[in-house]
């Protein structure tokens, strides 16, 4: 099909909606067409959906009846006889297009990465199942695209670079094999059985063990063979709502494995890290749950020795906490009012009339890490303009005791506005996106 046919195709498709539906979505969903690449594929997507918001009562004032029927069954036919003729010469082809290019207010969500061969994977936005980009990092320098797959976000990739698992748009784990990053594989899409919306992921630094989080519950999956993984466990990990109602929010770090593969700590609530011991994954056990922080845990991050975990809150405060007895771990420092400290791109201090609480967007994104020596802590503070696409990245430094200590922060900061930024690991350096663009930068940290 060709570009100009599918995307008249696709409007025409859109004005076949319902009234109700129309007035509600139609402009975005011309903006949004006009942001991606159109295929048959989005065509025939338009196509059932204007069937189905027929056949919804949500979208009609009346209730159903044989003449609404009718009238779908009409609009039904008429969509499906031309769309047969279309679509079929060129049905092999549709297949073969299978992602949405990212559109301009998709920015980078998340990147993973496989140090060892050089390999990350990126997703951007909320397409339709999302859009991650293998690439060549051997040099972050000079990044080069190696491929693109409809797969979903958040991502996890294996330590030895060749499996990548996905969210897709339906809340499950999608596989995929990635031996060869130019040529992505789905292999297989796990299922916990009763269609539960998956939160996050997360490998285990030797590769055979993924751990996916769902609101209340973590899965272990055996991943020796990612073609046919095999469930190990589940353990129970209820989260509690915020104060107030309302969701709660997740964010990329939300799982980590320790170093040596033996604890995996996750949120599982408003103020609480729970650490897990999952030697034994087929009969994992809580080892200590850390509460009492006051807050929404935003980042989390263990120390390269695996005996410190570090964490910063929604509202800007640093958390370091020893492990040398998992069991008890014991906070040994406490850094309050990053926010404050971070900058606006006119260099000046957060204004004191911005809202300062959980549910305010105004807040900063974060991203933590240890040097890979150990002895440096890492917190990047992105400070966006409120009403700009603009923003600074603060970058606070503290020496690190092997106790857990922090000594004297130096504070520096450069003009960039990432949405989310994302710390690659063992060669300090940072990837963001700029809000409103698909694309990503990489900058050394000072």
């Amino acid at each position: 099909m060709r570009p100009g046919l599918a995307g008249r195709l696709s409007r025409f498709l859109v004005g076949c909606h319902p009234r109700r539906w129309r007035e509600r979505y139609r402009e975005e969903m011309l903006d949004v067409l006009d942001q991606h690449h159109l295929t048959a594929r989005t065509a025939a997507s338009l196509a059932v959906s204007t069937v189905s918001t027929h056949l919804d009562p949500a979208w009609r004032t009346e209730r159903l009846s044989l003449p609404r029927l009718r009238r779908a069954a009409l609009i039904s036919a008429v969509v499906a006889a031309p769309l047969a003729l279309i679509l079929g010469p060129v049905g092999y082809g549709m297949w073969q297009d299978s992602y949405w290019h990212p559109a301009a207010d998709e920015p980078l969500e998340t990147a993973a990465f496989a140090p060892h061969t050089g390999i990350m994977v990126t997703a951007f936005g909320e397409a339709i199942d999302g859009t991650d980009v293998m690439w060549d990092v051997t040099d972050l320098s000079r990044p080069r695209r190696l491929s693109q797959f409809e797969g979903g976000q958040p991502v996890a990739l294996s330590p030895d670079g060749r499996t990548v698992a996905t969210i897709t748009y339906s809340g499950q784990a999608a596989i995929w094999n990635v031996t060869d990053p130019r040529r992505p594989v789905e292999l297989t899409t796990l299922s916990n059985g009763d269609g539960s919306q998956l939160e996050e992921l997360a490998f285990s630094p030797d590769g055979q063990i993924l751990a996916a989080a769902h609101y209340d519950r973590i899965f272990l999956w055996d991943m020796a063979s990612p073609a046919r993984p095999r469930l190990l466990g589940t353990l129970d990990a209820p989260a509690t709502a915020p104060e107030g109602g309302g969701p709660i929010p997740f964010s990329q770090q939300d799982l980590a494995f320790s170093p040596d593969g033996a604890i995996l700590a996750s949120t599982t609530g408003t103020d609480q890290v729970t650490l897990w011991n999952v030697t034994n994954p087929a009969h994992a056990r809580r080892l200590a749950a850390i509460g009492g922080l006051g807050d929404f845990i935003q980042a989390f991050t263990f120390s390269p020795r695996g005996n410190l975990l570090a964490a910063v809150t929604y509202h800007s405060t640093v958390l370091v906490y020893s492990l040398a007895d998992p069991a008890r771990p014991a906070r040994t420092a406490t850094v309050r009012g990053l926010l404050t400290r971070a900058v606006f791109p006119s260099g000046l201090p957060r204004p004191s009339e911005t809202p300062l609480c959980a549910a305010c967007s105004g807040l900063g994104n974060y991203a933590v890490a240890f040097a890979p020596d150990g002895h440096t802590l890492t917190v990047v503070v992105d400070r966006a303009e409120m009403s700009a696409n603009s923003g600074r990245d603060t970058i606070f430094d503290w020496p690190v005791t092997g106790s857990g200590a922090l000594g004297s922060g130096t504070v520096a900061a450069r003009d960039v506005a990432d949405f989310q930024p994302v710390i690659a690991p063992g060669d300090r350096t940072v990837l963001g996106s700029p809000p409103g663009s698909h694309a990503w930068h990489a900058w050394p940290l000072p």
